[in-house]
């Protein structure tokens, strides 16, 4: 019996490499000479760069930097990033993340990626020359001023005044000029691993799908998608409504329109480095999932490119998750089975704790194996 775990993280409660150990040791616990091969995953988003990191193993030296925090008030954070030759990995969740910024603070009109911009500039510094971008977890939505101001790029008024890389200025750029713009960060190669197909603006764009979650209130969503619709006058006319460009606040059409940048599925890149399609051969099972499944799981989510790459090779793909949102055809998804590892009556922050999001997935395989191979 051969048995594959690609889970990414439940966030908020547990990541991939702890569901993958309770999984693996449950299974082992039913089936002693069962082969498990456990695949850490991510699709782009929080996680991605600690996977990166799993997958190269110890050849990858991590860096440390002291950059701007997503929110002016708030100290210093101290990001990391991994270099692998001359390529550095980082997260933008590592230095702009909503997680970095305390629920009381919100701001997403005052947010700013500008020190992911100074973690860019730091990698440059120590001769890297291609970045790979991890773009969930924003606190954002600057259109990627904050992370191009710090690389040398200003956006300024009607006055020929720098104007604060946020949301709330976006509406206010007159000119961009990139006279200070250091040659090696303009030579460098931006891949961006990406989760989401949203365009930059409009009612499926950056502020409307993802701001909300990010502390807006009904009428700052109307600011931010204009100012996101005026920035985007100052970019190639197609790249605004390209699939991915309202990714991480429209960090990606910003990155598009300025730098050398090219966008990819974070799932698929991350299957691609941990040589997936060998690991998975001969498999009789794929377990894999994500703390929700919902109508965007099929949509550049881990499980869909789990579920993609399985599908080729004809073996069969179960999703845990800690719930099902009521949008989900799951029927009509592919997967053998999905299962919602939270009983109905559990109380969200019960089940947001670790311990138990563990034991609940623990109980959750047992089942699994029990109905699958018996």
């Amino acid at each position: 019996m051969k048995i594959v775990i690609a889970i990414d993280k439940f966030k908020g409660s547990a990541t991939s490499h702890q569901l993958s150990q309770v999984i693996g040791e449950e299974i082992h616990h039913l089936y002693p000479d069962a082969q498990v091969l456990e695949v850490p995953i991510a699709d782009g988003g929080d996680g991605t760069f600690q996977c990166i990191r799993s997958i190269i193993g110890e050849k990858a030296m991590t860096r440390h930097v002291s950059v701007t925090a997503p929110l002016q008030q708030l100290p210093h954070v101290e990001a990391q990033y991994i270099i692998d030759g001359d390529t550095a990995y980082m997260d933008l969740a590592t230095a702009s993340g909503l997680a970095l910024v305390p629920y009381g603070c919100r701001d997403v009109m005052s947010a700013t990626t500008f020190g992911t911009g100074e973690m860019i500039f730091h990698a440059v510094n120590n001769g890297v020359r291609r970045i790979v971008l991890g773009l969930g977890g924003s606190a954002t939505c600057d259109g990627g001023t904050g992370l191009l101001a710090a690389l040398g790029f200003r956006f300024l008024d009607k006055d020929g005044n720098d104007l604060y890389p946020c949301g709330y200025s976006l509406s206010k750029i007159v000119s961009i000029n990139s006279d200070n713009v250091n040659n090696n960060v303009l030579n460098a190669e931006f891949t961006l691993l990406s989760d989401v197909d949203n365009p930059l603006y409009g009612d499926k764009g950056a502020a409307h799908i993802f701001a909300p979650q990010k502390g807006a209130t009904p009428r700052q969503v109307e600011l931010l998608d204009e100012g996101l619709k005026h920035f985007a006058t100052f970019l190639p006319s197609h790249i605004a409504h390209q699939p991915g460009a309202g990714a991480a606040g429209g960090v990606t059409a910003g990155m598009m329109a300025m730098l050398n940048t090219n966008v990819k599925p974070g799932i698929e890149v991350l299957l691609e480095m941990a040589h997936f399609d060998d690991i998975i051969a001969d498999a009789d099972l794929i377990i894999t999932g994500e703390g929700r499944i919902d109508a965007q799981t099929l949509h550049g989510k881990a499980p869909a490119g789990v579920l993609k790459a399985a599908q080729k090779k004809g073996i069969p793909v179960i999703a845990l998750c800690g719930c099902i949102a009521p949008d989900a055809d799951t029927t009509s998804m592919g997967f053998k089975q999905v299962i919602a590892v939270t009983p109905s009556d559990m109380p969200l922050e019960q089940a947001l704790n670790t311990d138990i999001t563990l034991q609940n997935v623990a109980t959750a395989t047992r089942e699994i194996l029990f109905s699958f191979f018996m």
